[in-house]
């Protein structure tokens, strides 16, 4: 979007406009412009985690790190080095049942615990992001979300972007200019509102099974293949430029 000095003289009148020293025969001329940049994620972001039950809150917490320390020995087995997996969340919660289905009234009873573990994976290689969710589940995961892609590097593809939209900001300005019969004198002023990347393509697998009671439900059928896609980036910037007649 570009916005022309609306016109010139109550935009020079204004403000901000009163702190760009523009010269004699200047005319300030003020462009918004975005660039965007493709490129492909290295990196998946997992989420694993394990729910187990039990008659007390220790045996619900004995039964779960078990059952993570076997998740997490999965997950290096996989590949993942020990600095790409992180403690996410441990909770251990009542789990409260009332005298039947139909008592609105009665006073809920502790009927069990929960205990919940999980840990952020962060796969580098995402060719390997569905074999460690399918390491996961073998080892006693039941709780899977992701994989989330993105990259290491949280400013990928930023610099890209930036130069598309300075490209693209002079080339509206020299089009402005022209059919004003003036010409591009000089930059006043440049500034960046926000840059966000998002994905253009991805896959999201998820997973959940709790333990406890009747026999655990046979284990979840292998996780799809993980399609990497692409990202895109986008920046945004207002530059203000002085006119000059040609």
């Amino acid at each position: 979007m570009v916005r022309f000095a609306a016109l010139v003289l109550a935009l020079i009148a204004s403000p901000a406009a009163a702190q760009i020293a523009l010269q004699p025969g200047e005319t300030l001329l003020e462009v918004q412009a975005a660039g965007n940049h493709k490129f492909r994620p290295d990196a998946a972001f997992i989420s694993i985690g394990v729910v187990s039950t039990g008659a007390t809150a220790q045996e619900a917490t004995e039964a779960n790190a078990r059952q993570m320390a076997a998740v997490i020995r999965a997950v290096r087995d996989a590949g993942i080095a020990e600095r790409f997996i992180r403690t996410q969340q441990i909770s251990v919660q009542p789990r409260f049942q009332r005298g039947s289905p139909q008592d609105y009234e009665g006073q809920p009873r502790i009927s069990g615990y929960v205990a919940n573990n999980s840990v952020a994976v962060t796969v580098t290689q995402l060719a390997r992001a569905s074999d460690v969710i399918g390491a996961a589940f073998a080892a006693g995961a039941n709780s899977v979300n992701g994989p989330n892609l993105g990259t290491l590097d949280p400013s990928s593809g930023l610099p890209e972007a930036r130069a598309a939209a300075l490209a693209n900001a002079k080339a509206q300005a020299d089009t402005y200019a022209a059919g004003l019969g003036m010409r591009v004198s000089r930059v006043l002023r440049v500034s960046e509102r926000g840059n966000y990347a998002r994905p253009v393509d991805y896959v999201v697998v998820t997973g959940s099974r709790v333990g406890g009671g009747p026999p655990p439900p046979p284990p979840p059928p292998p996780p799809p293949p993980v399609a990497s896609g692409e990202m895109e980036r986008t920046a945004t910037v207002w530059i203000d430029y002085a006119l000059v007649p040609r």
